[in-house]
């Protein structure tokens, strides 16, 4: 008995799936298997009479010939949709049915009934409901509208219908934009990018009033307000009626620095125009009709509405924190750049410009190109020792272009006293400026020439406080330094003592076969000669004689004469002679 029960069951499901048509094949549906009805969504406004349409797909195929359905939609909030009347839609008047019924069965349903003596035919709209929207409405108030019930027959067999619900919502207002920093650089003249500022807080309000809402960009400098009612009474600075006003947004490491000096100081006397980068938008950006320059902004630090000499020597004094902050109340300076091609209607879109005071290069934007081509070398030179006194000059190796130095100088405060800082060398007739904080002296200097090349920048000048002290414990380092705005190659030095004379030796190594090295020391820069001789006195070969710096030297010498040949085996003289000094050491060779 069971395995017939099976068999009647299964004939009757084969009977059900032949009556239903092959929707998909027949009538290009959007399911497969159901005649698709769905309510259309809508924005509207308070106390408009709006029609929302139910919409059937293709029918074609599938012998509707009567329907009966219900609507319902939301009571909360109470009168938000009040229902006036229904009517068919083109579907259904050009399948020649008649207009069939509607009627209020209870509160916030409509019921609805209609049969015809032809099959439904096509797609599109299949009835439409007409609602008056409450006057009270508030912005993002939405209320939802589902099917309790939806019979479609053929011609007295339930169809399979699926059903999908829709939303009328209260007009509303999407605000969103992005927060970046004013520097901006050229794809060949034609795009420009701006980099964005994480972090910023961004205050939404009703323009004259105070803040409706606050956020924060992301990570990619963006901000959204969602869900707002457009004041069309407003002033506007947007299609939506409100305002976005920028407060704050953290500082950007190390976005001041001397070079930025230099800039201004270049701008005044006419080798810089300071108008890199002009903000893009729509039409004019200031009263006057002219273009808004980034550079012009940042440049003046004390906000006279003027760029001056002075605004450069603020930034070399805020470098090295002479000046703790700028003049002006708040670094940030916040342009809006809201364009009418941005939107001509909601959502509207905001884009804001940050400009900080004295980074007239930019250089707080992380991708900026860099302003020295290669990095050059930074290194200390060799002290020079004057009784009680010691001065170690600052060197450059590779410069180029440079208009603007700046370095830090970490030392031993016990055992060094700092006397001062003087520019030197390239940097001669630079503006400088220093400051020491905890052991660490920072200096800046910024011109409106630059230089090129290699040689001193700076000398600094100590007081031992101790008298003569050994350099390792009266450490001075360069930990950190600028040219222009690119961090060059720092070359340390280490001293094992310091040097407060000429010197010759040690000879290593002494006795030798293929070579030895012959070193000497010389406590400035002078002209020194180093030459071997044999043991009557006659001169081999000068293994040195030229200009040297301050600091410990060496020379190889491979036990050959001056035409190349090598020399006997024997005792030979080292003879160094220079400025008032001379020395003698023994070099014995072995075959």
């Amino acid at each position: 008995m069971k395995w017939r029960a099976a068999f009647l069951a299964a004939a009757v499901l084969l009977a059900v799936s032949l009556a239903v048509p092959a929707f998909a094949a027949e009538s290009g549906g959007q399911l497969d298997d159901c005649i698709h009805l769905w309510i259309r969504d809508m924005v509207v406004r308070p106390g408009e009479d709006i029609d929302v349409e139910v919409h059937i797909s293709n029918v074609t195929g599938w012998g509707v010939m009567a329907f009966e359905g219900k609507i319902c939609w939301c009571d909360i909030p109470a009168g938000l949709l009040q229902y006036e009347r229904c009517r068919p839609g083109p579907v259904i008047r050009d399948s020649g049915w008649n207009m069939g019924a509607c009627g209020e069965c209870e509160d916030n349903c409509i019921t609805f009934a209609a049969a015809g003596t032809q099959p439904l035919q096509g797609e599109g709209v299949f009835k439409i409901l007409t609602f008056h929207v409450s006057a009270n409405a508030k912005p993002c108030m939405c209320c939802s509208l589902w099917f309790d019930y939806m019979y479609l027959y053929d011609p007295e067999q339930p169809l399979n219908v699926c059903l999908e619900g829709g939303e009328v919502c209260i007009e509303h207002c999407d605000v969103y934009g992005m927060i970046s920093a004013w520097f901006c650089y050229y794809d060949c003249g034609r795009q420009y990018y701006c980099f964005p500022l994480e972090g910023a807080r961004v205050h939404l309000s009703e323009c004259g009033d105070g803040p409706v809402a606050t956020t924060y960009t992301n990570s990619k400098g963006m901000f959204a307000f969602e869900c707002l009612w457009p004041h069309d009474d407003q002033v506007l600075v947007d299609d939506c009626g409100y305002c976005v006003e920028v407060d704050y947004c953290r500082m950007p490491d190390a976005a001041v620095t001397s070079y930025d000096a230099a800039l201004i100081l270049k701008y005044l006397v006419c080798m810089e125009s300071l108008t890199r980068c002009p903000l893009p938008g729509c039409g004019s950006l200031d009263e006057s009709g002219g273009s808004v320059y980034p550079q012009r902004i940042a440049a003046d630090v004390n906000c006279t509405g003027a760029i001056t000499a002075y605004d450069a020597s603020l930034i070399l004094q805020y470098v090295v924190g002479l000046l703790p902050a700028f003049p002006c109340p708040d670094p940030w300076v916040w342009i809006s750049l809201n364009c009418t091609w941005c939107s001509t209607n909601c959502p509207a879109r905001f884009e804001i410009i940050g400009i900080y005071k004295g980074d007239v290069s930019g250089k707080s934007c992380p991708d900026q190109d860099a302003v020295l081509p290669s990095p050059a070398v930074m290194k200390l030179g060799i002290p020079r020792h004057d009784g009680d006194f010691v001065e170690i000059p600052v060197l450059v190796q590779g410069a180029d272009e440079v208009y603007s130095v700046q370095f830090d100088l970490e030392y031993n405060h016990s055992a060094l006293t700092l006397v001062d800082v003087r520019t030197a060398g390239l940097t001669t007739g630079y503006t400088s400026v220093y400051n020491e904080i905890g052991g660490v002296l920072k200096v800046a200097m910024a011109g409106a020439e630059s230089f090129d090349g290699q040689g001193r920048v700076a000398v600094v000048r100590f007081a031992k406080t101790g008298g003569r002290i050994p350099v390792a414990s009266a450490r001075v380092a360069i930990v950190d330094a600028l040219l222009n705005e690119t961090t060059p190659v720092i070359e340390g030095r280490t001293f094992d003592a310091e040097i407060v004379s000429f010197g010759l030796g040690p000879v290593s190594p002494n006795p030798f076969t293929e070579g030895t090295v012959i070193r000497y020391t010389a406590p400035r820069a002078s002209q020194v000669s180093l030459a071997i001789y044999n043991v009557n006195g006659q001169l081999v070969r000068t293994v040195h004689d030229g200009y040297v710096e301050a600091g410990t030297h060496s020379v190889a010498w491979d036990g050959s004469d001056s035409n190349g040949v090598k020399v006997a085996r024997g005792v030979y003289f080292c003879h160094m002679n220079t400025d008032g000094f001379s020395a003698t050491e023994k070099v014995v060779l072995l075959q």
